[in-house]
């Protein structure tokens, strides 16, 4: 048995090499594709290029017009203004634009897919079914969804393959979208719902609650630029010291406040407030807007 054990895993180091090397031969000169050029474009692409992963002359981005492309066109990256040309000169394609034009835009180019892509969407509420049925091929599809901070590698990716979508389109993906940040493939795909008001709106929050603080700071004397660095700089460290050190985060919290200290006194603040009623409500009503269901508001 020792001996049969010892074949097992030294086919298993080969396929995990023989794996690594298939992914390095398909990462090398690799062709990625953008359909759209807006402000998701900007943040999964400048992650790819700032991490080295893909660089600017290996990708084509496609905009309704000349004036969409310019930031892209700054940033070193092809432009067209034919989303055809895209899918030609591409394997992997992100699908980039408003939900509402998506559909548009797929039966567009549903022509030029082939088996051999592998769409990568980034389009918040479209299902990978809704995807698959407009291109009418058995095409790999990757419904994801990658929040703002990507642009700067720190960013969270969710994501769910579709029903053809392969072992091996799905570790490309990874492998493309790892270095942007946090990338986790959830059990469930309606899950993406539930984490596009988690993570996808919520740096819309964070960034209001930088600025809240800066104007704190601002209003008891600091400088402006001073107060947003170090709000920001705070909002940074303790996210890591979440992510880190494994401690609850009402932990960390009770650790900074002392017995009638000013720290408790401002938390009772937030909480008279309702503070963190408010920022669930926050993010359920982001995730139940994605979901569809309709909003109340009291």
């Amino acid at each position: 048995s020792i001996g049969i054990n010892a074949e097992y895993v030294e086919f298993q180091t080969f396929q995990h090499y023989f794996k690594q090397i298939n992914l390095s031969t398909i990462m090398e000169g690799l062709r990625v594709g953008f359909l759209g050029s807006g402000n998701m474009c900007q943040a999964v692409a400048g992650g790819l290029i700032a991490s080295g992963t893909v660089p600017a002359s290996n990708i084509t981005c496609s905009a309704r017009s000349e004036g969409g492309l310019a930031t892209v066109r700054a940033m070193g990256m092809n432009t067209t203004l034919d989303n055809g040309e895209v899918v030609r000169n591409s394997r992997v394609v992100f699908l980039a634009v408003k939900p509402h034009i998506l559909p548009g835009v797929l039966k567009e180019v549903a022509e030029f897919v082939t088996e051999d892509h592998l769409l990568v969407s980034v389009a918040n509420m479209v299902t990978n079914k809704q995807i698959e049925d407009i291109v009418g091929k058995k095409v790999g599809v990757m419904r994801t969804l990658p929040n703002t901070p990507c642009k700067v590698r720190s960013g969270v990716v969710v994501a769910y393959p579709g029903t053809y979508c392969t072992p091996a389109q799905s570790d490309l993906c990874t492998k493309l979208m790892s270095p942007l940040g946090l990338f986790s493939i959830l059990p469930s795909e309606p899950l993406i719902d539930v984490a596009s008001g988690l993570c996808g709106s919520s740096p819309a929050f964070l960034f209001m609650m930088v600025d809240a603080m800066a104007d704190a700071g601002v209003r008891m004397g600091l400088p402006r630029g001073v107060a947003q660095n170090l709000a920001a700089k705070t909002m940074e460290g303790s996210a890591k010291m979440v992510l880190e050190g494994g401690e609850h985060p009402i932990q960390l919290a009770n650790n900074v406040c002392s017995p009638g200290g000013t720290t408790i006194e401002g938390v009772y603040t937030l909480n008279r407030a309702g503070f963190k009623g408010t920022v669930m409500d926050a993010i359920i009503t982001a995730c139940e807007k994605t979901q569809g269901k309709p909003q109340t508001y009291n």
